[in-house]
This record gives structure tokens, sequence and C-alpha cells, in this order.
């Protein structure tokens, strides 16, 4: 049976853990929390859910941001619906976290834009938008950039296929498994004049 975390039965500090893994996934690669799983509604209101990078989280603001093409299918989902969700879970923590939030789409977004590489920016510079079908296995891209990376002008195209999906989160629930006995909470965010968070425990 393993050592109980300081945080197991403290709201503050289970609080203080859940900022910590968000702020690590999107520095460190190597963390489970880099990767998410969005989730959306389609025009049938079937959920659809995809694994995304998180790009920045914002702990002053609680907001979140995730990069897309702009053509993919979950850009029409959202702007049909702008409610979202995030997953995360590390299988080693034994730790998941669920986001609720409200997402807006941010076009072309040259910050974000820039601090990419043109390795990254290639994934952009498809001539057929993300979900087409092929007749056969295809990157979308041309075939040189799959082992160099395209020159700054070639890059520049790009930008009008690239986009931010911003969420404002709304809420964050917590979950960690322990054989002593599992442990559930949630955080609401409050938006006013002043930002605040309502804390509370769960049953698992």
């Amino acid at each position: 049976m393993r050592e109980l975390p300081i945080f197991y039965d403290v709201l503050d500090l289970t609080f203080k853990e859940v900022i910590g893994l968000l702020k690590r996934g999107v520095k460190d690669r190597k963390s489970c929390f880099h990767y998410t799983t969005l989730c959306t509604v389609d025009e049938k209101s079937c959920p659809r859910s995809r694994t995304v990078i998180l790009r920045s989280f914002d702990e002053e603001k609680f907001l979140v941001k995730i990069h897309s093409d702009f053509r993919a299918n979950k850009i029409k989902e959202i702007e049909m619906n702008s409610n979202v969700s995030l997953n995360f879970y590390d299988d080693k923590k034994k730790i998941q976290i669920r986001i609720k939030g409200s997402a807006e789409i941010k076009k072309s977004y040259k910050k974000s834009w820039d601090n990419l590489s043109n390795w990254s920016k290639r994934c952009y510079l498809t001539e057929k938008k993300p979900g087409s079908y092929e007749d056969k296995p295809s990157s979308g891209f041309s075939e040189r950039y799959s082992k160099d990376s395209p020159s700054d002008e070639e890059s520049k195209k790009g930008i009008n296929n690239f986009c931010v999906i911003l969420i404002e989160v709304q809420n964050i629930e917590w979950l960690y498994l322990a054989s002593q006995g599992h442990r559930r909470a949630i955080f609401e965010i409050k938006r006013g004049e002043k930002l605040s968070v309502k804390s509370s425990w769960m049953i698992p």
C-alpha cells in the first residue's frame, strides 16, 4: 500500500496540485498532462473527442490555449456550441482532471504562431483540410517536408490555416485514485469584478 500524498485530505493542497500539474503540462513534453482529450459536440449532438496538446494555462485568468487547423471539424463544432470539456489522466500518479469551459476561436493568432518552429508550421501547409479522404496514405503536406522544414517564406502560408482555441475555464474536477479510498473534488471558477474559486469535496 503506497503512502498517501500530503494533498489527500486537504482541499487547498489539492488545488495547488491541480495548478502545478497543468503548468507543468504546458512546459514538460514528458508530462502526461502535456496531452489532453478535447471533447466537443457535433451538429447531430454526438460527442466528439480527440487528443490535443496543452499549449498554455493562465492561472490568473483560468484560460487554456490549444492550437488547431482552422479548417478542422472541431472548429465548426465549437462555433455551433462553445461548451467543451478537457480530460487529463496520469496513470502513474492515478490522477484525473476534467475541465469544463467555454471555447472561443482566435483566427491567425500571430503571437502563438511566431512561437512555433517551421517544423511545426508545416502541419498547417496542407492543401486539403484535416479529415479529407485520400486514396493512399498522406501527411497532407509536400513530401519534402517529411525530412526538411519549410523555409520562413514558405511557412508564412500556413498562418491562414492556423488558429487558437481559447477556453475560459468554468470548473475543474479532480479525481485521485488510492487503495485507501479515492478522493474527488470540484473547483468552480466564479467570474465577476474579481475572480474567485469555490472548492468542494465530492463522493468519487
